[in-house]
């Protein structure tokens, strides 16, 4: 998307994000899963953390929570939730600006790592991430399952305009294209309301499929130690619309704490 920028995201939907996505994922589920993980005194650092819906408490029951984003807005919008700092704050990249030192989980909450828009910048987040788990650490990544296929022969482009929401004095639209053979999807949400006008929030993703995601771990030298559906760790199957998959690194899997509740 022409003068698309990596903080244009999380700029244009922080005064709505959770509110726009609060069940997105069960909020509680999700915290214990990643607090359960971590364990009570490990270390959490959240890319692309926003405003804090989960980071701020999980913050509450593990040892020290990092969150990395490249909006402000976002930020500020976390400060507001989170007056007390129980959140390290790092306005960056999630790759050029990745703070040092090592961390027990890094997450990548759903679709995050989907944000950098090409294959080589995915691959880098991954290999920064590997440089800074803890020995023993892990790497959890949820992202929506695509559809269809990414061979360019069957390659589509395709575009379609929906309606988000609609109320006595304001409708939300819905204008997205998509482009399979570079697995890219862009669009807007169009806020039309009756005091207001028109507000714009554009959003650009690079998708990827768990196959992918596994080889860009492979190369950065992380093992794919389980995959679930989401994080009641439902079974993961051909027909699961979503996966949460945590990585490892490799060679030594054994050593991710046993509330992963299976043997890997």
């Amino acid at each position: 998307m022409r003068g698309f920028l990596s903080d244009s995201y999380g700029d244009a939907f922080a005064d709505v994000y959770d509110d726009w996505y609060a069940d997105v994922t069960d909020l509680d589920t999700t915290v214990s899963f990643i607090a359960d993980l971590a364990g009570a005194s490990g270390t959490v650092l959240e890319l692309g953390v926003g405003t804090g819906r989960l980071a701020v408490p999980i913050a509450a029951r593990v040892g020290g929570v990092t969150g990395i984003d490249t909006s402000r807005k976002m930020l500020e919008e976390l400060a507001r939730t989170d007056p007390t700092g129980t959140v390290m704050v790092v306005h960056g990249d999630m790759i050029d600006d990745l703070p040092t030192g090592q961390y027990d989980i890094v997450l990548a909450a759903y679709n995050t790592v989907f944000n950098l828009t090409t294959a080589a910048r995915q691959q880098a987040c991954f290999d920064c991430v590997a440089e800074r788990l803890a020995p023993g650490g892990a790497f959890i990544v949820e992202a929506f399952v695509p559809e269809g296929t990414r061979d360019p022969a069957s390659a589509s482009r395709g575009s379609q305009v929906t309606v988000r929401s609609m109320s006595v004095d304001s409708v939300v639209l819905s204008a997205s294209a998509h482009d399979t053979a570079a697995q890219l999807a862009e669009g807007q949400f169009i806020e039309i309301t009756e005091a207001g006008g028109v507000r714009l929030r554009p959003w650009s993703i690079r998708w990827a499929d768990p196959a992918e995601l596994d080889g860009m771990a492979t190369k950065s030298g992380l093992h794919r130690a389980q995959r679930w559906a989401d994080y009641d760790r439902t079974s993961f199957d051909a027909s699961s619309a979503r996966h949460v998959t945590v990585y490892t690194p490799a060679g030594n899997p054994e050593q991710v704490r046993t509330s992963l509740g299976q043997s890997l």
